[in-house]
């Protein structure tokens, strides 16, 4: 049974920050034992290493990650790369779709093996024995629900001013959330949401420059969490580029950051 996971959501075909990522995760004490990955493994290339054009050296870091036992769920590139009918209907696609279409002839081309386990599952509840996480990209609860669309939970913003109405009403109803705690990603913003059980009180705590070096205890039994790693290949203005290793035996999870420039 794999107990300590190391967590990478919104790479965005940042090779370089990847390898680094894995290093530093390897590093550590008991390094890890698998990978969850919380969807956008491509695009916005452009944000994360400044060129729109694929990158094929970011085909050595995916070769890479497969190398480890991998849980994933896909995120919204993942879909856009799948549903090229879409490239024209969906405004947010329809804005990449020259990226889209180059990355969609590199993967059949090159036959990426990790491409098909991303695409699997859109909500996933991890570790597969006693879950602990629901896992999702973004996140789908009704409030995001319009009459004309409905947005899927690849698509979805869970924002810090969401807090009370989207993780209220997620860690309320075991009908929208089984597991204790959820992981997800979409934002680039790393940090956890804390809901108190006793006094249902949501706590946004945002990512700081001391919290790598902290362990945050997540299974005292009074509080559930809703944690997103941040962005693994995009530097934001206020973060750097982030990850996350969960001990599920422990019950912890820390903060990794790469503040490091690109040397590309």
């Amino acid at each position: 049974m794999y107990k300590k996971h190391l967590v990478l959501s919104d790479i965005h075909e940042n090779g370089e920050s990847l390898f680094r990522f894995m290093r530093k995760a390897e590093a550590m004490e008991s390094g890890f034992d698998d990978i969850w990955l919380l969807g956008d493994l491509f695009g916005h290339s452009n944000q994360s290493n400044g060129n729109a054009k694929f990158d094929l050296g970011f085909l050595d870091a995916l070769d890479r990650l497969a190398d480890y036992p991998i849980s994933a769920v896909f995120g919204n590139w993942e879909y856009w790369l799948l549903h090229p009918e879409r490239d024209n209907t969906s405004e947010a696609q329809a804005k990449c779709k020259a990226e889209l279409e180059e990355r969609r002839q590199i993967i059949t081309e090159r036959k990426i093996r990790l491409f098909d386990k991303i695409m699997k599952k859109e909500v996933v509840c991890l570790p597969e024995e006693n879950p602990q996480f629901t896992v999702f990209h973004g996140c789908s609860f009704p409030c995001h629900d319009g009459q004309v669309y409905h947005a899927e939970p690849c698509e979805s913003y869970l924002n810090p001013k969401d807090l009370n109405i989207v993780t209220g009403g997620l860690f309320e109803n075991r009908e929208n959330l089984k597991t204790q705690h959820f992981l997800f990603g979409h934002t680039h913003i790393p940090g956890y949401f804390v809901y108190s059980v006793s006094t249902f009180v949501n706590i946004w705590r945002q990512f700081t420059p001391s919290v790598p070096e902290q362990k945050i205890e997540y299974g005292n039994g009074i509080q559930r969490f809703g944690i997103n790693p941040g962005s693994a290949g995009v530097e934001g203005k206020d973060f750097p580029r982030t990850a996350l290793i969960l001990d599920t035996e422990e019950q912890t999870f820390q903060f990794l950051a790469d503040r490091e420039p690109l040397y590309s």
